[in-house]
């Protein structure tokens, strides 16, 4: 008798060890976005930055749209895909993105996309961060800005004040990104950071002299697809 009282106090007490390990099927993630320049918090119409090419500039806007956020697991093959993702950035404003409660998992990977895919940039009779009165809307064109830039900037060579305005845009600058994650475990409330680093707009691969530009308003042609490069690799990653 006391055998099996032994036996089934052991079997509960496994029952109820095995209980307390067991994974919920949902975890609670968030997203938080830091923006910097210059190696500090973005700030508008305050503080001075310093260009990579050496100009102090002070930023009036900073905005962008991160799409298409999806989670994975490169070792189980499982994956979270946002629906309806599409989140419009700024400094001031949204910095983060709730994905509220998805399916658990070990996340080692986020993927996302800078800028607004093809089938949502081809109308701008929309709502949410995608409504055309966020004032990122071509109003001279169909589809969407995915990355803006505005501020004052000082002329290295005649010292002189003047306007850097960066408007970037068109399907063909639309840049898939794919940030490696670490510590996600499954059933846990996660907080992944994203670091957005401006400078990055401005280098690699290819170097962008405010001072030496024939015109710092930049709303397509070569330079906005050559700050579209930029933004593709270093401008976003994982803190």
């Amino acid at each position: 008798m006391k055998n099996i009282k032994y036996f089934l106090f052991a079997f509960l007490l496994g029952f109820t060890s095995c209980s307390d390990d067991e994974v919920p099927a949902e975890m609670k993630v968030n997203i938080a976005i830091e923006n910097l320049m210059d190696a500090s918090l973005l700030e508008l119409d305050g503080p001075s930055y310093m260009l990579p090419s050496g100009e102090a500039f002070t930023p009036k806007k900073f905005k962008y749209f991160i799409s298409n956020v999806k989670l994975t697991n490169s070792s189980t093959g499982e994956s979270y895909t946002e629906p309806n993702s599409y989140h419009l950035i700024s400094t001031g404003g949204k910095t983060s993105i709730d994905l509220g409660m998805i399916p658990s998992s070990g996340y080692d990977h986020i993927l996302f996309s800078i800028g607004v895919d093809e089938v949502a940039n081809g109308k701008t009779d929309q709502t949410g961060d995608l409504d055309p009165n966020s004032d990122m809307a071509w109003n001279w064109n169909t589809g969407y800005k995915f990355v803006v830039l505005e501020g004052e900037y000082t002329n290295s060579v005649t010292n002189e004040r003047a306007g850097l305005v960066l408007h970037v845009g068109t399907n063909q600058n639309y840049r898939e990104i794919s940030q490696q994650l670490s510590g996600v475990r499954a059933g846990e409330t996660t907080l992944i950071t994203l670091v957005t680093n401006v400078d990055e707009l401005f280098i690699n691969p290819n170097t962008l002299p405010i001072s030496q530009l024939a015109s710092t308003t930049i709303m397509g042609g070569e330079h906005a697809n050559k700050i579209a490069e930029n933004y593709s690799e270093g401008f976003i990653t994982v803190k």
